[in-house]
């Protein structure tokens, strides 16, 4: 016995100084990952064991960040598959991800791996296919290491990062603290370095939240510029797939390799793809000159982010841009319970069925089979007991009538119209190119069952901002502007115009200079 465990503490030491050994690929760039790939300065197999160094040392044990809750097996085979190809014919071009591995929230359907949604009701549910982004960038010859951790159903409650299926996710920051939610696993996957980038999904600051908390940047594109195809459904009205990185430029490289229309799903076949293309956009310059909106609504929750917002508005100024400041009206202020709430109580439980029904007969076919395997488990195992607040969510949707009620048809034929429309004549009167705000205005909240006197919040819900692109389906990128007491990243955002998503991330480009 004290042989294993010798051992086993041996092997982690290995382990944890191979990571440290080769830490010089974490701080590499996609771009500094594709041009040593090509230059076989070093090989797909080998940035592939050191993120899986990075996760066996660091994800269940040593720091237990607990980001990843499944992993490709056959990642280090298809690596070195990749490898043998490039060895044949060196001088080929190759597509900007090829051979680089990332990972992928647990609510994007991978075929042959688990796609559980973060529920333990669908541990074994394998889709037969890929999710369109997915298979875009496996078809770019990229590298799936595994399925990142998520809130049940992407769904938070108030226990960011926790699910059924995988536990609790601990923001690789300060372990401490959550990493947000409902995309946790990716943004701490990113933030902890198991991987140079990974996929989310955003439905009411999904991305954008966990990017703010763990220091990484984070984009909700406009809306239809990313499939949703594959993608468990939360709100049809308001979801989106979208990336998590390190860097704008990783970011604006991710983003032209999965953007594109999808026959599968008619709202990217409203938004030409085709001619916006990020990497080409990006420009140091591109704040000099511009006048940028920073929105007064949402401060007052933590002095301490107030203090980073402050210090990033006069970063604006250092980039050239000229500053004013912007009210918005209270109706922007009330957007969950007006607009996001509703919505979503109609559509889950008809989108979430016809997911369903794409499964394999072994898994649930409606909301309320779902729902007496998750009350079975809850009563049967502990171990994987779903939030009460997230199941007792699910039982109030049950019952739901679905699309068809005056308040969610008129919110959808007016509201959100009016909401987009008010916003662009905002922008417009005050002649701004872009609207900048903190992304949330409290640092990340405290591991739910932790004790952390630290924290502090004085806002009834720190998402706030984040509703207004959910709502208008406008494009918005979260970038690190500093840190406060503990460790604790936060994050700035600049919103932008439908199809203004280039010219948003070229901003969050030049504020950082990276």
């Amino acid at each position: 016995m004290q042989l294993n465990k010798t051992l086993v503490t041996c092997s982690f030491l290995l382990l944890a100084a191979r990571a440290q050994a080769d830490d010089g690929i974490d701080r590499m760039t996609l771009a500094d990952m594709r041009l040593a790939l090509n230059k076989g300065d070093i090989t797909s197999e080998q940035l592939v064991r050191h993120y899986l160094d990075n996760i066996r040392a660091n994800n269940h044990q040593g720091r237990n960040i607990n980001a990843l809750v499944t992993l490709n097996e056959q990642a280090i085979e298809q690596a070195r598959q990749w490898d043998a190809e490039r060895a044949k014919n060196p001088e080929a071009k190759y597509p900007p991800l090829a051979g680089i591995p990332f990972v992928v929230k647990d609510n994007f359907d991978t075929a042959g791996l688990v796609t559980s949604g973060g529920s333990y009701v669908l541990r074994s549910s394998v889709p037969s296919q890929d999710a369109f982004t997915v298979k875009k960038l496996i078809d770019g010859q990229a590298i799936l290491l595994g399925k990142a951790n998520l809130s049940e159903l992407a769904a938070s409650f108030g226990w960011f990062g926790y699910s059924s299926f995988g536990g609790q996710t601990l923001n690789p920051r300060n372990t401490r603290r959550d990493a947000s939610g409902s995309s946790s696993g990716s943004a701490a996957s990113v933030a902890a370095a198991f991987a140079p980038f990974a996929l989310g999904s955003d439905t009411s600051g999904s991305i954008r939240a966990p990017a703010s908390v763990t220091g990484t940047v984070g984009f909700r594109p406009s809306l239809g510029l990313i499939s949703r195809s594959g993608i468990i459904p939360l709100s049809l009205t308001f979801d989106t797939g979208g990336v998590i990185t390190n860097s704008v430029l990783d970011q604006a490289i991710v983003l032209d390799a999965i953007k594109g229309q999808d026959k599968s799903d008619p709202a990217t076949l409203d938004l030409a793809a085709d001619t916006i293309q990020f990497e080409p956009a990006l420009n140091r310059s591109s704040l000099q000159g511009k006048t940028i909106g920073v929105i007064t609504n949402f401060k007052g929750a933590n002095p301490e982010v107030d203090a980073v917002f402050r210090t990033a508005q006069q970063t604006l100024g250092q980039r050239g841009a000229h500053v004013v400041s912007i009210e918005l009206p209270k109706a922007f202020e009330t957007l969950w319970s007006d607009v996001l709430g509703p919505v979503g109580e109609s559509e889950f439980k008809p989108q979430f069925e016809r997911y369903l029904a794409t499964l394999g007969p072994s898994q649930p076919r409606t909301l309320a089979r779902f729902l007496d395997l998750a009350k079975k488990n809850q009563a049967d195992n502990a171990a994987h007991g779903m939030n009460p607040a997230r199941l007792a969510g699910l039982e109030a949707v049950s019952n739901t009538t679905g699309t068809d009620s005056p308040q969610y048809i008129s919110i959808l034929s007016r509201k959100i119209p009016q909401l987009r429309a008010q916003l662009m004549d905002i922008m417009k009167k005050n002649q701004v190119d872009s609207l900048f705000f903190a992304t949330i205005n409290c640092p990340a909240s405290v591991v739910h069952g932790v004790t952390d006197d630290s924290y502090l919040c004085n806002a009834g819900d720190t998402y706030a901002s984040s509703y207004i692109a959910s709502a208008t389906g406008f494009p918005e990128i979260t970038v690190p502007a500093g840190t406060i007491k503990g460790n604790l990243p936060v994050g700035v955002s600049f919103l932008g115009g439908y199809g203004e998503d280039a010219k948003v991330v070229s901003y969050g480009y030049a504020f950082l200079g990276r």
